[in-house]
Order: structure tokens, then C-alpha cells, then sequence
């Protein structure tokens, strides 16, 4: 019934490459269990549903080196009694490159907060905060959203304003979009107002059931009202992965292994567009190579070798992709080929003037 679209879209915090890791056996090691509430059809005002899910959305405070590196949203969405964790849902980009998280609780209590997991490609990642006394979103049906259909966003809009609450309708479902680093996500497509510092915020329905991940707006001058969320269907799909894949020390209280979405990869370097003087020819080459990647034949590139051609094979399929003039022309090549861990990469290169191949093989992503 509804045409997907592919548009640009710029999330609210900037996207990067990481890195790759392997799982490890850890002694007095607990997976951790999941208890959400599931979708509820008691209808109240707009003012009771506000009232009813408001403390269940936070603020997060991401710092690097005791430094605040950004501000975002979240969503209280599990707790686990036996280790007396809560989990609050928010966007990987929100809590990327962060070695310690605080979350704002709308009471004004703030909580250190340690990283459970999450996935790059789905834009979803869970923090864990001690006890499990909170109000928690409950969790409801993105499926059921139709065309117009009323909804509330929470969240902490340019990363100073916790706690602020806008309304607006659905635009559109399952739109096609097109991220910072060419993934092509399906989202929520809303006139909510949303801006920097939303992402990670929740999106509710009128009778408070979370329906969406805030994560992206259209961003361009001149142009108002183009928000999207990641739905929540989605959202449960990574939660329940991350949950049992994470391996929780009760020695240390921390997640020795991180939990992840299965068979989800992430390339450990980036593709960039680089210009050679002095004829201002523009090719396509590597550039930040990931230093803790254990993705087998990743070290073997170095920055600017030149990318000529890139071989996929797949289980079922080979596939060749030589031609393409840019780096956002490369990535939705690749973001197009049902890639699955195991599988080849080969890539014919030039270094130093020579032409070289290297072959990668894709490996399970693990957040660090």
C-alpha cells in the first residue's frame, strides 16, 4: 500500500565505524534476562498518557576521558530483578565512542550507567542502570501505526532541554532513508517536532505504547517537520539479541562481553572520497582502519590504498562491483548484497603505484 522512498536523511549524532571482537567464557557469568511490558489498549487524554509514560524517558550524558563528548534521549524498556539491572533502549550513534554514560532520570537523580550492547546497523544499543524501582515504557505494535495516527515524542532536544514533549501525526510508513553512512533503514516518518539531542527519545502512541526509536531528521535549511523513528518492532528484535547475548560478571558487576545482533557485521575502515593533485582526479580509498578490529584481513590494509573493485562471495552468489565513482556509491553497493558472516571480501587495491588484493572475511560485530 505505501511506495518506499529512498531520501537523505542526518541523524542527530554523527555515525562511526568500529570495530569487531570475539566472544569469551567468563567464570561466575550470568546472561541476563528481559522483563518488558507488552502492549496495552486502555485509552486515556493526551495529559493522562503524557503523565503515565513521562518518567520512563531519560536524558543520557555520553563522556570520553571524563569529558562530555554529547547528550541524547532514552527509553526505560526492562529490568532484571536477579541482577538488579534496568535497561534503557537509545541509539547506538547516542553512545558511541563513550567510555562512561550518565543517565537523567525526569525525577532529577541521576545514575551511572554501563553499556549492555547493541548493533551499528540497526542504530539500537541498551545501557544497564542499577536497581528496578523505575517507570518503564511498555512496549507496543509499530505495525498497528497508520496514516495520521497521533503520537508523542519525549526527549531532550539539543542535548539541555530533558524532559520536553511535542505531538504531531504519523506522515508515513516504512520510508525508506538513506543514513550518514549509506545504510538504508526503514523508518517512522513524523512532523513531530524533533531535533539534535531527540535521539534515542521515545515515540508513544495516544494510549502511551511505545511505537518508536527516535533517531534521524531531514536536515536542511528551509525545511521543518521531517522526523523519523526507528519502530519498534525492530527495537525488540535487537533488545532480545543483545539480552542474550551479553554475558554479565557478578564479580565485577560489568558486561565482559558485550551482546550484540546476531549475525550483524560492521566494516572495520572507513571508504572515503580523496582528490590527487594535481589533476584533481577524485578516487575512492581507505582511511581510519580500525586498531582493535579481529576481523580476519582487515589489518591488512593501510590508509589510502586505493579501491579499484571489490569482489562479494556470499553462500549462494558472487558478486562484482566495479563500477562506481564515489564512496556513497561503493557503501550502497555493498549495503545491497545480502552480506552474512563468513562471507569473502575481496578487494583489488593499488598501493605505492602496484595493484594488490586483499581478502577479508566478515566476522560477528561485538561492541566494545
Amino acid at each position: 500500500m505505501f511506495k518506499k522512498t529512498l531520501i537523505f536523511m542526518s541523524l542527530l549524532s554523527a555515525f562511526t565505524l568500529s570495530g569487531c571482537k570475539n566472544n569469551t567464557d567468563i567464570i561466575n557469568s550470568t546472561t541476563p534476562t528481559i522483563n518488558y511490558t507488552n502492549e496495552t489498549t486502555e485509552t486515556s487524554t493526551t495529559e493522562e498518557t503524557i503523565e503515565k509514560i513521562y518518567a520512563s524517558v531519560v536524558s543520557i550524558d555520553n563522556y570520553v576521558d571524563d569529558s562530555l563528548y554529547g547528550s541524547g534521549s532514552g527509553i526505560i524498556v526492562a529490568k532484571d530483578e536477579n541482577l538488579n539491572l534496568s535497561y534503557v533502549l537509545t541509539c547506538y550513534h547516542v553512545i558511541d565512542e563513550g567510555t562512561s554514560f550518565l543517565v537523567n532520570l525526569a525525577s532529577g537523580t541521576s545514575k551511572e550507567a554501563i553499556l549492555v550492547g547493541g548493533d551499528v546497523s540497526s542504530d539500537l544499543a541498551l545501557l544497564a542502570i542499577e536497581d528496578t524501582n523505575y517507570t518503564y515504557a511498555t512496549l507496543g505494535n509499530s505495525s498497528n501505526l497508520k496514516l495520521g495516527s497521533f503520537v508523542i515524542v519525549i526527549g531532550n532536544p539539543l542535548g539541555t532541554l530533558p524532559g520536553s514533549v511535542s505531538t504531531g501525526i504519523v506522515s508515513y510508513i516504512n520510508r525508506d532513508v538513506l543514513s550518514e553512512d549509506y545504510r538504508t533503514m526503514t523508518l517512522i516518518q513524523t512532523d513531530t517536532a524533533i531535533n539534535s539531542g531527540n535521539s534515542g527519545g521515545g515515540m508513544f502512541d495516544m494510549n502511551g505504547n511505545l511505537v518508536g526509536v527516535v533517531n534521524a531528521k531531514y536536515a536542511k535549511e528551509g525545511i521543518e517537520g521531517l522526523g523519523f523513528a526507528i519502530p519498534v518492532n525492530d527495537a525488540k528484535e535487537v533488545i532480545e539479541s543483545v539480552l542474550s547475548t551479553a554475558v554479565y560478571d557478578n564479580n565485577s558487576k560489568t558486561f565482559t562481553t558485550k551482546g550484540y545482533l546476531k549475525g550483524a557485521y560492521e566494516l572495520a575502515f572507513t571508504i572515503a572520497d580523496f582528490q590527487s593533485l594535481p589533476f584533481f582526479n577524485t578516487y575512492v580509498g581507505i582511511s581510519n582502519i580500525s586498531s582493535n578490529s579481529s576481523t580476519t584481513g582487515y589489518d591488512q590494509f593501510e590508509t589510502n590504498d586505493i579501491i579499484e573493485s571489490v569482489t562479494v562471495k556470499t553462500s549462494n552468489n558472487t558478486y562484482e562491483i566495479t563500477n562506481f565513482s564515489s564512496a556513497a556509491s561503493l557503501y550502497q553497493q555493498l549495503y545491497s548484497i545480502d552480506i552474512n558472516v563468513g562471507d569473502e571480501l575481496i578487494f583489488t587495491i593499488y598501493r605505492n603505484n602496484k595493484e594488490e588484493v586483499i581478502t577479508v572475511i566478515v566476522t560477528q560485530f561485538i561492541p566494545e
